[in-house]
């Protein structure tokens, strides 16, 4: 455990330890490289040991037994276009929310940060939607739900599976009002590494950064989605087809900058952390050809009975396909293991300490192939896609 051998590659940083301290001996504070990590005050520490007890990481629990694997989507074309893929998590949500639950997300706020929140209503189940490539602060988001279990309100819960997994550790006991979804998950970067490709963006747009998806279903492109403010009120958008492109996207993809732990993950396995499972049917288009997947499709596993009433109750606005495992991580294989980590990993961060953000942006994180992409994607900018698609069946010939 990481509170007794200071091991980095054992802590995901789920808050499970510091949100069940009852004397507040354990607060999340901030590495060098940006992750957050437990330290313990051992001058009010009581030595109650219930900080180890609570370590999913030390004692991972794999207690489902189900795994059905589905294809699925929201019939409605205009909840998956305001999706990043089938629009599972919000069919999910809307129902435990008229349910008279309550549904708790990742969100990234005005200032850029990336953090779990509440949602009570659709209106505050918008900011919720949509992949957040960033490690989510949790602050005191395990105690909130644990008081609205203990007064018998259906809770939903969504995070990735060490968070997932924190929450049940920090619970303790089960709750028959709780459901959970776990997210398969590439890994995770920090805050402050997303907080230095802001400024790189404000740098290289000359404005403000006032809105960012890192994934957009919404025309052509489909990545990093910047909203530059230049003027109070003008605001201009720009959009990346591909993540090679973008520094940020292109280094997560290629699992540069993710947390120590991630490359040891202990949930990125079968059994999953959560009732349900949700995740990118990447590859959708071989095993169900005749699925529109041009608006994203859902991956998801059904792991518990629970799980399995939640997505009956909502299957009348999906559409869905029965998979299997072997076929659902054929093209996304964080389903059933953890990322490998690549040689640069070791070095990244005491780089960009050394040379800046802004230098390894446009080194270290850019492919080889970046300047031919550039020119290739602002032609096709300027002439239009379809104009785009012409020419280049005209020159392959």
């Amino acid at each position: 455990m990481y509170l007794l051998t200071g091991n980095k590659a054992e802590c995901s940083g789920c808050t499970a330890c510091q949100q069940i301290c009852g004397h507040g001996s354990i607060t999340m504070q901030t590495d060098e490289d940006g992750f957050l990590f437990p330290v313990k005050d051992l001058t009010t520490c009581v030595n109650c040991g219930l900080c180890e007890k609570v370590c999913p990481f030390d004692k991972p629990n794999y207690n489902n037994t189900l795994t059905d694997a589905y294809a699925t989507m929201a019939k409605s074309s205009e909840e998956r276009i305001k999706s990043s893929s089938g629009g599972l998590f919000y069919l999910i949500a809307k129902k435990v929310i008229e349910l008279g639950g309550i549904v708790y997300g990742a969100i990234l706020d005005d200032n850029m940060k990336v953090h779990h929140a509440h949602a009570e209503s659709l209106a505050e189940l918008t900011p919720l939607r949509g992949s957040k490539y960033v490690q989510s602060s949790l602050n005191d988001t395990y105690r909130e739900i644990r008081s609205h279990l203990r007064a018998g309100r259906l809770v939903y819960f969504t995070g990735v599976g060490c968070q997932v997994a924190g929450l049940k550790s920090f619970l303790i006991k089960s709750y028959d009002n709780l459901l959970t979804s776990d997210l398969v998950c590439h890994g995770v970067p920090n805050q402050k590494l997303f907080d230095e490709h802001i400024a790189y963006l404000e740098n290289k747009y000359k404005g403000k950064v006032v809105d960012y998806k890192f994934r957009d279903n919404k025309g052509w492109g489909g990545c990093e989605k910047v909203y530059i403010e230049k003027k109070p009120g003008k605001i201009k958008i720009h959009t990346l087809p591909t993540y090679d492109l973008s520094p940020y996207l292109y280094s997560f993809m290629y699992s540069m900058t993710m947390r120590i732990s991630c490359y040891s993950c202990p949930f990125a396995k079968i059994p999953r952390q959560g009732d349900i499972t949700l995740a990118d049917y990447w590859g959708a288009q071989v095993y169900f050809p005749e699925l529109d997947n041009s608006k994203g499709v859902s991956l998801i596993t059904i792991n518990t009975p629970k799980g399995n009433e939640i997505i009956k109750s909502i299957e009348s606005e999906l559409i869905i396909e029965k998979s299997n495992i072997e076929d659902a991580s054929h093209y996304n294989g964080n389903l059933v293991h953890n990322t490998e980590m690549p040689p640069i990993r070791s070095s990244i961060f005491e780089l960009i300490r050394k040379d800046g953000y802004n230098r390894i942006a446009k080194t270290i994180f850019r492919p080889p192939y970046y300047n031919k992409l550039f020119v290739k994607t602002r032609l096709r900018q300027f002439i239009g896609d379809k104009s785009y698609k012409i020419l280049k069946k005209f020159l392959t010939r």
